[in-house]
């Protein structure tokens, strides 16, 4: 994941520029080649989550890591703005994140999930810091051409890392669940408040990386080349804060109350800057703890309020709301930004967090729960198994996988149940 994102981190500082420079380019298709990646992710996100539940995890990142090989090729040898979009596209459509963060979820249990999903973050942050020391000075030397064949040649290690990494266990449901998963997933409260939720995220912070670069240079004497004094500490103020939320909200099973604190933090830094413009390198250092604060913990999230056995496909949907926030925080902030000014972009991004912050007092704080383990028998019903109090779901991933509330049920009543040594009394169903 952090090789795929640096190869994409590494254009972004200049390919606007490049873009436009090219042959038939203009700012309007400088923007497309911009924002035309998150198009496709936002489009293919889904489909690309939804066949790794059908297919397996692994197969699909290696076939959009493949995908996003051949874009980056058709980018560096791309001679006008076109070709270049053309390209852009190409490695949207290697929508594979979704996956990767489900391929997480499969492979860790959900008290450290925040933890592995923390860490992964930390891991795409730092190359974010490489890449916007490196890409500026790269590009201007070699051309932006060689920066996409960097992209192409990380997709090598990178599928060899996969190659090596532990198989996610093939899961599936013990039998046919009625319905489309699409309708379960829309019908689950808690991931339609949590989709909507980081649509936000992704436009407050898609805008935000509009806006910084634009008041630093323009306002504050920043030129383009030492704008990395600015991130490099807000970005290491922004590690720290995730690392600290993610280890209390787990800890103390209060993973809402501190995305309530993230979000808190992201209102108040915008009505600060509103007023107080002049202190807006302080403000960055607060805009990266919040954001960083409120990913790892939302990505964690949803793969708990998910069913394990339809993990890629809510996911899908998820990455899906991440990427078109991601698309329209870049146009819509330009816009705001331009005919409007800092004033009026931080009062519509504040006012995008109150609702944020609405939807996040509507989502249950996620459960901490356990998953035990027996051997799978034909004569346990998905059906019968959910309906006992405290049972969360059930799948199939070699043996019979069942998650609980263990504060509802311990573990030897849940066993004595499945293995038919027990009979569930009626205060013990829901």
């Amino acid at each position: 994941m952090a090789l795929r994102f640096f190869g994409l981190f590494l254009v972004l500082p200049i390919l606007a520029i490049d873009a436009a420079n090219l042959k038939g380019g203009t700012s309007f298709l400088a923007g497309l080649a911009v924002g035309g990646y998150a198009l496709m992710q936002m489009i293919f996100q889904y489909p690309f989550g939804a066949l790794s539940d059908r297919f397996g995890r692994k197969k699909m990142i290696a076939i959009g890591m493949c995908v996003f090989a051949v874009g980056s090729a058709t980018c560096a040898l791309a001679t006008d703005a076109i070709a270049l979009i053309i390209g852009r596209f190409i490695q949207g459509a290697g929508a594979v994140s979704a996956v990767i963060t489900a391929t997480i979820g499969d492979l860790t249990s959900e008290e450290n999930r925040s933890k592995a999903m923390a860490l992964m973050g930390m891991s795409i942050a730092c190359s974010f810091i490489v890449a916007l020391l490196v890409g500026p000075l790269a590009g201007a030397k070699f051309g932006v051409s060689s920066l996409f064949w960097v992209s192409f040649a990380l997709v090598f290690p990178a599928l060899f890392l996969l190659a090596i990494a532990p198989k996610p266990p093939k899961i599936a449901p013990i039998e046919p669940i009625e319905g489309g998963k699409i309708r379960r997933i829309l019908a689950n409260r808690n991931l339609r408040r949590l989709n909507a939720a980081m649509f936000l995220h992704s436009f407050v912070m898609t805008a935000s990386f509009f806006m910084i670069p634009m008041v630093l240079t323009q306002h504050d004497g920043f030129a383009l080349d030492t704008l990395w004094r600015v991130y490099l500490p807000a970005l290491l103020c922004g590690v720290l804060a995730m690392g600290i939320g993610t280890g209390v909200g787990e800890k103390l099973g209060a993973v809402k109350t501190v995305m309530l604190i993230g979000v808190v933090i992201l209102i108040a830094t915008f009505i600060l800057i509103a007023i107080y413009p002049k202190s807006f390198v302080f403000w960055v250092m607060t805009l990266f703890v919040g954001l960083n604060t409120l990913e790892p913990l939302m990505q964690s999230s949803a793969t708990k309020f998910a069913r394990a056995d339809e993990r890629g496909s809510a996911l899908g949907a998820f990455n899906a709301c991440q990427f078109s926030g991601v698309f329209a925080g870049g146009a819509i902030a330009g816009f705001i930004y331009g005919d409007y000014g800092l004033p009026a972009l931080a009062i519509l991004l504040c006012a995008l967090c109150a609702a944020w912050l609405a939807l996040t007092f509507g989502i249950d704080n996620p459960r901490r729960t356990k998953t035990i383990a027996i051997e799978f028998s034909p004569t346990l019903k998905r059906e019968t198994i959910e309906k006992y109090r405290g049972v969360i779901e059930c799948y199939r991933a070699e043996k019979l996988f069942v998650r609980y509330d263990p504060t509802i049920i311990s573990s030897k009543a849940l066993l004595d149940y499945l293995q038919g040594t027990a009979s569930a009394s009626p205060e013990e169903r829901k």
